[in-house]
């Protein structure tokens, strides 16, 4: 997503950061806000359902991303 290739190199002014494409837009990121997280963290809703096949694979990559840092 392009806005968070923006924040990419902000954080980081001594790395280059190459998109793959310029139209990797997400209207949908466009929609979350600080309130609306928040507001969904103190809820606990909405409730979303992974099948376990998915939420294993995801879960996988995560912990991937986590451990590279």
């Amino acid at each position: 997503e392009i806005e968070l290739l923006h924040r990419l190199k902000k954080e980081n002014p001594g790395k280059t950061f190459i998109p793959a494409t310029e139209k990797a837009v997400c209207p949908n990121m466009k929609k979350i806000t600080l309130e609306k997280v928040l507001h969904s963290l103190e809820t606990m809703s909405p409730v979303i359902k992974v099948p376990e096949d998915i939420r294993i694979r995801a879960l996988a990559a995560v912990d991937r991303m986590v451990a590279i840092g």
